[in-house]
């Protein structure tokens, strides 16, 4: 099996679901987990916080981020487990982040043998 990371970016206008609305993304995403770690598709991962910052260029400018202005925002990522990219992306077209305006994005990971 080889290792491929998912990106979940989080539509922003999620913030505006209801209460129940965001129980039910919940309890999706939560469901759709636990078929990953049963198929053992899924390696680790993790949430991330919703304050962060970005640094650029050789002057090193650092600004706040995410930022209210952009379409989405990364809120998570999974390390998947499978046999190629078309695979691993079948894996993550399973992800509830989607039906609710979400995106991910799934690269492979290169295992430089520094482990």
């Amino acid at each position: 099996m080889r290792e491929f990371l998912m990106l979940i970016r989080e539509n922003p206008e999620n913030a505006k679901l209801s209460p129940e609305e965001m129980q039910r993304e919940l309890e999706m995403h939560m469901q759709w987990f636990n078929t990953l770690v049963e198929r053992g598709q899924f390696k680790d991962g993790n949430p991330l916080d919703f304050e962060g910052a970005t640094i650029r260029g050789k002057d090193k400018i650092v600004t706040d981020g995410p930022f209210v202005e952009s379409k989405e925002c990364v809120s998570g990522y999974y390390f998947l487990l499978a046999e190629d990219l078309s695979s691993a992306i079948e894996i993550a077209k399973g992800c509830p982040t989607l039906d609710f305006g979400g995106a991910v994005e799934v690269r492979e990971v290169i295992i430089t043998g520094n482990e």
